[in-house]
């Protein structure tokens, strides 16, 4: 009976020491793989590409600026579809983002109107790091979709991209489809307030890095 009592304890003693390390290794694992600010870890859907967004809505109308999510696939209606809040580009303050031709214009620091296709992905700009997740608009003029560090302003604010909560521009990068995901900006865009800080962005336009 010694002996059981003692076996007994010695296994208890092995696993206690087992699980200790277990914790251990978690600990340090959690520590490795910590998210910085902004991050968020990947929303790619299970059967991507089967389930993927067809279409993303941007509505220019402040101050909301809404886009909403379209997908396909067997698991569509169990995505989020919106709308969210997005803040849009503010022009130079001389001209009419809300007429197409003028939205499409280089460096017009609109954001561009009409429909087209998802042009390529980024994971973050290349001046501004906290920036991530970038779904390419525009490829030619370096316009997309992509995260914003702070509070999304509720008029226009940037030089052209489509500034969106960190988890909603991770949705979008994840599961838009490069050449297949349709972009469609339309709505009545107005101009920023007179009092309203400029675009402070650096690299709100970088070179695409690959599909």
């Amino acid at each position: 009976m010694l002996d059981v009592r003692r076996m007994l304890g010695r296994f208890g003693l092995e696993i206690a020491a087992v699980l200790a390390t277990l914790n251990l290794a978690w600990s340090v694992y959690g520590l490795a793989t910590a998210l910085e600010p902004g991050e968020v870890r990947s929303l790619r859907v299970r059967d991507y590409p089967r389930t993927a967004i067809a279409r993303i809505h941007l509505d220019l109308t402040s101050p909301d600026h809404s886009v909403t999510l379209t997908w396909r696939g067997p698991n569509a209606s169990r995505q989020p579809t919106g709308p969210f809040r997005s803040s849009p580009g503010t022009g130079w303050g001389t001209n009419d983002c809300n007429d197409p031709v003028e939205s499409n214009c280089p460096d017009s620091r609109c954001t561009p109107k009409g429909l087209r296709r998802v042009e390529g992905f980024m994971d973050h700009l290349a001046d501004a790091l906290a920036c991530r997740y970038v779904t390419l608009i525009d490829a030619r003029r370096r316009i997309g979709f992509h995260s914003h560090p702070g509070q999304l302003a509720p008029y226009p604010s940037s030089k052209g991209c489509v500034r969106l909560e960190p988890w909603v521009a991770r949705l979008i990068h994840d599961n838009a489809i490069a050449g297949e995901t349709e972009i469609l900006v339309d709505g009545t865009w107005t101009p920023p307030p007179a009092n309203a800080a400029k675009p402070r962005d650096a690299a709100e336009a970088p070179e695409p890095s690959g599909p």
